[in-house]
């Protein structure tokens, strides 16, 4: 699995299947401070992910 990480970084992950919830708790990211998209698609935290994936983790800015 491809994910992208917040800080632009990538990093290929030999895992899968789990749920977006389940890789960032692996990768250690409040699940609260970010969305998940899977091949382009923001999806909830507990779609699926297979190692075929691309994954990007996006940081969520709070504000006004």
């Amino acid at each position: 699995m491809k994910v992208r990480l917040p800080n632009g970084d990538i990093q290929e992950l030999a895992i899968g299947p789990l749920t977006a919830e389940e890789l960032l708790r692996y990768l250690d990211i409040s699940l609260g401070e970010v969305l998940v998209s899977k091949n382009k698609c923001i999806i909830p935290e507990d779609a699926i992910l297979e190692s075929s994936d691309n994954v990007r983790i996006m940081q969520v800015v709070f504000g006004g």
